[in-house]
């Protein structure tokens, strides 16, 4: 199969990921007014490890899940920090401000696969990275000081998801999906633990039963992701996900009566047209 072909099998996956990643950010938007950011990411993450050890053990896939520990372990606690994070911005700014500031970690991606996995980047990506950077900008307008840290500190976030995906792909080509997520949900269950200790506040059935279900969404929308970039080169998919603004734009003014500004909307309208063009081009090409 060509790299092209690989390319458009991952989107497929990817899409998939996005679905379960919406519902997945609406609860977490309802639950983090209420408690704190590491009870969530652990009750998230012992979610999503009581229900993928079993398959890992049922699969029999357990060999060789401890060869490059190292590599892993950094993976994990990039990951543990960027998710972290981005449930802080997501208790601080609008849906589409974090998402507008999350667009910069498809780009930063790029630029990592480019330079430590070697992945070419076709003149066509990098005109999109560009436009995608700069309608960022526009859309991303901070009024306020506060804001504007919550920014930067969305930035490093970004920069430590980039990095957790680069990991990624490059423990997919010896690990299997399943024991990429064991990793993932293990290690950031522990390490979020003493926090959540430190942090915890009692929690309704209603509450455990949301918490739970962030687990579930995660766990799902992880294979998805895992399996896309496995197929797909990662700078290809780096731009397609520019596209999550739009469900969040829908979501974040239904649900959560966030009215977004002219540039967000405009800087969104950039995004898909720059993205239909590049899908266009890249398949056609």
């Amino acid at each position: 199969m060509s790299i092209k072909d690989n390319n458009f099998n991952g989107l497929y996956w990817l899409i998939f990921n996005e679905v379960f990643l919406i519902a997945h950010i609406i609860l977490i938007k309802t639950l983090v007014g209420e408690f704190s950011v590491f009870q969530i990411v652990f009750m998230r993450s012992i979610s999503s490890s009581i229900i993928i050890i079993p398959i890992l053990f049922y699969l029999k896939n357990q060999n060789n899940v401890f060869v490059q520990f190292q590599a892993n372990l950094t993976r994990v606690v990039l990951s543990f920090m960027a998710i972290s994070i981005q449930f802080f911005t997501i208790s601080n700014i609008q849906l589409a401000q974090v998402s507008t500031i999350g667009y910069l970690r498809p780009s930063i991606m790029s630029i990592f696969a480019y330079f430590i996995l070697s992945e070419k980047q076709s003149k066509g990506r990098w005109l999109v990275l560009i436009v995608g950077f700069l309608s960022i900008l526009l859309v991303f307008s901070p009024e306020k000081t506060s804001i504007q840290f919550i920014a930067l500190l969305a930035l490093l976030g970004s920069c430590c998801g980039s990095l957790s995906t680069i990991f990624q792909k490059f423990l997919s080509k010896k690990f299997s999906e399943i024991q990429l997520m064991v990793w993932y949900s293990v290690g950031i269950s522990i390490l979020s633990f003493p926090f959540c200790l430190y942090t915890w506040k009692e929690v309704s059935l209603s509450e455990l039963i949301f918490m739970v279900l962030t687990g579930l969404l995660a766990t799902s929308a992880q294979y998805f992701y895992i399996k896309a970039f496995r197929l797909s080169q990662a700078s290809f998919l780096a731009p397609i996900q520019y596209f999550h603004i739009i469900p969040v734009l829908i979501i974040g003014y239904l649900i959560f009566s966030e009215i977004p500004s002219y540039q967000t909307l405009l800087g969104a309208l950039i995004i898909i047209i720059s993205l239909i063009g590049l899908l266009i081009w890249e398949k056609n090409r």
